[in-house]
């Protein structure tokens, strides 16, 4: 069953999904920008990521392709997908500027 946009994200398929903004990827370039993106402060298994991409490509925010030459499958992000991680990224937006209203965080150097 497809994800709610007012459902939050996991955090591991919202690292999934940032990871495949930057377009096609396999799985273990997925972890590679996954490590990227958190300086490397978040690590997966690839158990997990190929659990959470199946779980991912059944709720239609990435598109399965391959497996190809190299016996590699590939994965895409879906219009929904995008969507569904720009909501994700508004909610998480609004709740870093409630933490820095409550001072939690150093104002925005916006």
């Amino acid at each position: 069953m497809p994800l709610a946009a007012t459902e939050p994200l996991a955090p591991r398929d919202f690292l999934i999904l940032m990871a495949l903004t930057d377009g096609r990827s396999h799985g273990y370039a997925i972890l590679q920008r996954v490590a990227e993106e958190t300086d490397a402060a978040v690590s997966m298994d690839p158990a997990n990521l190929y659990r959470s991409l199946r779980r991912l490509s059944r709720d239609g925010l990435v598109h399965e392709h391959g497996p190809d030459a190299q016996r590699r499958r590939h994965y895409q992000l879906t219009e929904m997908g995008r969507s569904t991680l720009a909501a994700e990224a508004s909610r998480l937006e609004r709740l870093v500027d409630s933490a820095r209203a409550k001072r939690l965080l150093p104002a925005s150097r916006r």
